[in-house]
């Protein structure tokens, strides 16, 4: 076992805390020193230069799912050269009718090593194993779909 902590800090910097009117930005710092700025999405009156929840979300398990997938490819000596993903998550109502991350789509593109043989069907199965071995796929209870791309 593990534990992962960050600090969240939100301050109230004006004199108004009226709900379309108060400033959501909050900085997060991480053990490692490195900090980020978030806040909500421009639809909950949030600040769109800085990373959401959402977006967080999203970053997160593709994260997870990529360091998984190169884990299984090394291990399996298929070398990877470069990996993009460019992950969508969506903000919908749930079966509870409550708003939530209802799905998340990685769109994985992955350049192999000159030489290396990945057709298709190998490389849905490298992604089907690295989502069922990432940590963070299996904390997740929205639908995840995943479409690779050989780059």
């Amino acid at each position: 076992m593990s534990e992962h902590t960050i600090e969240l800090t939100w301050i109230k910097n004006a004199t108004e805390f009226e709900y379309d009117k108060y400033d959501r930005t909050h900085k997060i710092q991480f053990n490692g020193g490195q900090s980020i700025n978030s806040s909500a999405t421009k639809e909950f009156f949030g600040d769109d230069a800085h990373a959401n929840p959402e977006e967080l979300i999203a970053s997160s398990l593709a994260s997870c799912h990529m360091l998984t997938f190169l884990a299984i490819a090394s291990k399996k000596k298929l070398i990877v050269e470069k990996y993009e993903d460019n992950p969508i998550a969506v903000l919908d109502k749930g079966s509870s009718g409550r708003l939530q991350i209802t799905k998340i789509t990685l769109k994985p593109k992955t350049k192999f090593a000159e030489g290396t043989s990945m057709d298709t069907e190998t490389l849905k199965k490298l992604h089907e194993s690295a989502h069922r071995n990432c940590f963070i796929g299996s904390s997740i209870t929205s639908e995840v779909s995943i479409e690779p791309v050989i780059g």
